[in-house]
């Protein structure tokens, strides 16, 4: 592409600027249109995008920055830079844009089954964001998740807060130690100074009656 037409299209992006993000082809990344998809090279698009497979269709993965983009910039500046149709890039708009439905599951409806993508999130995201990509309650993740042998993401939650509170604990106790260890070095240092200075007072009015007494040649003898 010619850099004067490059730098054309990106010019339309008003909300940028847009990064294109670092993946190592072969992984799985969550798509906001698509779900999961894997990544397989660069777009040579004005401005290049992960692509992803899924199903046998190649297309941009529809996160981060892109997805960033497709909420704010008009859909023709995001066909143009990243190199698709405008019919695809408003399809975007509208997927970004429509709220999660949650699935309900009444005493009359039968148990909506969980998929292999589900489980996969379920695996490597945290409850509440594993909920909000399934929409399903925090409970039901946490069921599916002692079904497929998993710790309950709550209390791991909870034995993260409990160790960041016992840290802080044990820190502050530390800071506390070393202030007094500190003190009591100083005190320590101040006792014995005023000890020299008092045995080197004393030492010195002891010696006193000798010393007058040699001035005056009454120093008594020692011994008969």
């Amino acid at each position: 592409m010619n850099p004067n037409d490059k730098q054309e299209q990106l010019a339309k992006l008003r909300f940028g600027p847009y990064v294109t993000p670092v993946l190592a082809p072969g992984i799985v990344v969550e798509c906001e249109v698509r779900g999961l998809v894997t990544v397989v090279r660069l777009s040579d698009a004005p401005l290049p995008w992960p692509l992803g497979e899924r199903d046998g269709g190649l297309q941009p993965i529809v996160f981060k920055a892109l997805a960033r983009a497709v909420r704010q910039e008009s859909p023709d500046a995001v066909a143009a830079a990243w190199g698709i149709d405008i019919e695809t890039a408003k399809r975007w708009r509208l997927a970004c844009h429509k709220p999660l439905q949650r699935k309900k599951q009444t005493v009359a409806s039968p148990p909506i089954p969980w998929k292999h993508d589900d489980d996969e999130l379920i695996c490597r995201l945290s409850l509440s964001e594993a909920a909000r990509l399934t929409g399903r309650t925090l409970t039901a993740v946490r069921k599916r998740r002692r079904a497929l042998g998993l710790p309950d993401g709550r209390r791991m939650a909870e034995r993260s807060v409990r160790s960041n509170t016992q840290q802080q604990h044990v820190e502050q106790v530390r800071r506390e130690l070393r202030a007094w260890t500190s003190q009591l070095t100083s005190s320590v240092a101040e006792l014995r100074e005023t000890f020299r200075k008092a045995k080197a007072i004393t030492a010195y009015w002891h010696s006193q009656p000798t010393v007058l007494l040699k001035r005056i040649g009454k120093v008594p003898k020692s011994g008969p």
